[in-house]
């Protein structure tokens, strides 16, 4: 209960753009949200990995960036957050005890992290066969009818070495196609034809033209099928 409390007092710093459209002042958020702010703050404190393992398990750095969080619909700018992608949780900072807490994944709707450039991550609810979806944060490349998304994650593997280390991070990532509340795991361009029901001898000039490759970049490839679809689908 103390955390919850204390994070949402840390919370309201960031509540700027939010205050300014909903016309509320801190008074009435606190109290308009009290209930809210309990249950999403409730994951408790972040625990560091062990030390024997070499690395980190966070997206690109260990540290906090800053960048925009909306929880249950309310949008705060200028958070501190961190993506642990081994655990897939998301992480903010509590001034006052100088400690990490998580965030509870289910209550974000979705969150913005300024690394090298603005990167956006969404929440998917549901996605039983895939084994690496876990609280189900991915990264939204792509946004329309249908969707681009990319599902980053760190594994870990036992060091040969002998030293400090018992074992170390790397990292990997799968790129899925969402369409039509069907979400699907793309290895192969002919799957991403397959699924998004696209003729590839019409478009295959295009692509060329674009000199897009799958094995070489299989975002900009995939990326470039998702606007493809979107397009037709708005004509």
């Amino acid at each position: 209960m103390k955390i919850g409390l204390l994070l949402l007092i840390f919370i309201f710093q960031f509540s700027i753009v939010s205050l300014a459209q909903s016309g509320l002042n801190y008074e009435d958020l606190y109290l308009k949200n009290i209930p809210l702010f309990q249950d999403i703050v409730s994951g408790g404190y972040y625990v560091d990995p062990p030390k024997e393992i070499e690395g980190h398990p966070h997206l690109e750095s260990r540290n906090l960036e800053t960048g925009k969080l909306t929880i249950n619909g309310i949008t705060y700018n200028g958070v501190p957050l961190s993506y642990n992608i081994f655990t897939d949780e998301l992480i903010t900072f509590q001034p006052v005890h100088n400690q990490k807490i998580l965030i509870r994944s289910d209550k974000i709707n979705s969150f913005e992290i300024n690394l090298k450039d603005n990167r956006q991550f969404v929440l998917v609810k549901d996605n039983p066969s895939y084994t690496q979806h876990k609280n189900g944060i991915y990264e939204l490349l792509e946004t329309g009818e249908a969707k681009l998304l990319r599902k980053h994650y760190k594994l870990t593997k036992a060091k040969r070495e002998v030293g400090n280390y018992t074992a170390e991070f790397y990292g990997k990532s799968d790129f899925l196609i969402q369409n039509g509340g069907k979400l699907e795991v793309i290895n192969k361009p002919r799957q991403a034809f397959k699924f998004l029901d696209l003729d590839k001898k019409a478009i295959k000039s295009r692509i060329r033209k674009n000199s897009l490759n799958f094995r070489n970049d299989p975002e900009s490839y995939l990326g470039f099928l998702i606007q493809e679809y979107n397009q037709e689908e708005n004509q």
